[in-house]
């Protein structure tokens, strides 16, 4: 076989890959929304690419990097996996794994990692690092090109070694080096305590697993100390398992519902609440801000809809979506997005649009060191710098909130 008729085998190949990833898993492929006419462009250019070229172009990586872009431009959490990429998904456990302690975003507008947040006590909170930090390269290496799978395993290996990354801080021009040593992750436990006025203060830093359980003893606890109230801050609480949320938000849910998954070709599945894991029936306030993602976004929600308590703070950054490991051929797989959490309104969690994602706060309330916190405002100044321990303005509103609901000025828009 000539060195043409193969090159027309493989181009033929490269097509169909393509229409079989959008036709036959996004389901779009049809006259109307002009998808023949996109894979007829995408055949010119690989045609153009084989013919034109100044070398001899490899075929099988410029299919690669089409379905890369592909997934990885409509899926941010996506990803078209090596099969070394795919040991690491099957195995990767953040609290068990090596790494810097940061849960990450990746926001297509920005084409770089997004720190969601990062876990107390971790590498990346020693050195500062907070929501909305970029992530521009890693020990050289730019981040662009990699998907959240490759980005965190970058950051796993090797363990106990330094890695450098390239940060671009929150409204800053240069980027900044930070260095920083691979571990495995502490979970922060639960800090839970009485406030003045008998109320129950709980604060989880990260939902990983048993945390709900934690969360239940700790808050029995201070109920049987005689707590009347409760102040939930979910402030900073990022990543983590989805069970944990709903298992935490079923702790002050009688009744109704704490949400539900679905997709394109994902049945519905409703998540009801269960009245025997019902711990508490008080008054209660969830802290809330734009490191609040994920699984706690769930329970957010959950409170929010079934009009059990009050949100105080800022928007959360809005993370909520199933995902499903796809085989392909030579231990490839796609890693896609089939299904995202909704709150008991219908509202989506994460939607299309991240300025559009997230759960809005009955109740607004800025931190000094957060005001304009939100990472897509490209318009807004650099946080000030802090020169002493500041208030705590959220807390302060969430008990005046508890003490007077009346001062709950509804902000929140309707889903």
């Amino acid at each position: 076989m000539n060195s043409k008729s193969k090159y027309a085998i493989l181009l033929l190949s490269s097509v169909l890959v393509i229409y079989a990833i959008i036709g036959g898993m996004l389901g779009r492929v049809s006259a109307q929304n002009g998808s023949y006419q996109q894979l007829s462009i995408f055949m010119e250019v690989l045609s153009r690419i084989q013919n034109d070229y100044v070398d001899d172009p490899s075929i099988k990586d410029a299919v690669a990097g089409a379905i890369r872009g592909l997934i990885e431009n409509v899926d941010p959490y996506g990803g078209y996996l090596s099969p070394k990429d795919v040991a690491f998904y099957k195995d990767y456990n953040p609290q068990k794994t090596a790494g810097v302690g940061i849960v990450l975003s990746k926001i297509v507008r920005l084409g770089y990692p997004v720190i969601v947040s990062a876990i107390p006590g971790g590498p990346a909170a020693k050195a500062d690092l907070t929501t909305g930090d970029m992530i521009e390269s890693i020990d050289g290496v730019t981040t662009r090109e990699m998907n959240l799978v490759q980005i965190n395993a970058v950051l796993a290996n090797p363990a106990g070694k330094p890695v450098t990354l390239s940060v671009i801080r929150r409204r800053r021009a240069e980027p900044e080096m930070v260095t920083l040593t691979r571990q495995v992750m502490q979970v922060p436990p639960i800090e839970a305590k009485m406030l003045e006025g008998n109320v129950a203060y709980l604060k989880i830093p990260y939902l990983g697993a048993g945390k709900a359980l934690d969360a239940k003893r700790q808050l029995d606890g201070l109920l049987k100390k005689g707590a009347t109230s409760v102040v939930l801050d979910l402030r900073y609480c990022a990543g983590g398992d989805e069970k944990e949320g709903e298992a935490l938000a079923n702790l002050f849910l009688d009744t109704g519902t704490i949400g539900y998954l679905q997709g394109q070709k994902f049945e519905k599945q409703v998540i009801a609440v269960n009245p025997k894991d019902t711990l508490t029936k008080a008054p209660m306030v969830v802290l809330v801000n734009q490191g609040t993602a994920g699984a706690s976004e769930l329970v957010a929600g959950a409170i929010a809809d079934n009009r059990r308590g009050q949100l105080v703070g800022l928007k959360t950054f809005g993370t909520g979506s199933f995902q499903k490991l796809i085989p392909m051929e030579d231990g490839w797989a796609l890693l896609l997005s089939v299904a995202k959490y909704y709150t008991p309104s219908g509202k989506e969690i994460q939607q299309v649009e991240p300025q559009d994602s997230g759960i809005r706060p009955t109740v607004e309330v800025q931190q000094t060191e957060e005001e304009n916190l939100d990472p897509n405002d490209d318009q807004a100044p650099p946080p000030p710098v802090k020169t002493q321990p500041e208030e705590d303005r959220q807390l302060k509103k969430a008990l005046e909130v508890l003490k007077d609901p009346s001062k709950a000025t509804a902000t929140r828009k309707a889903a």
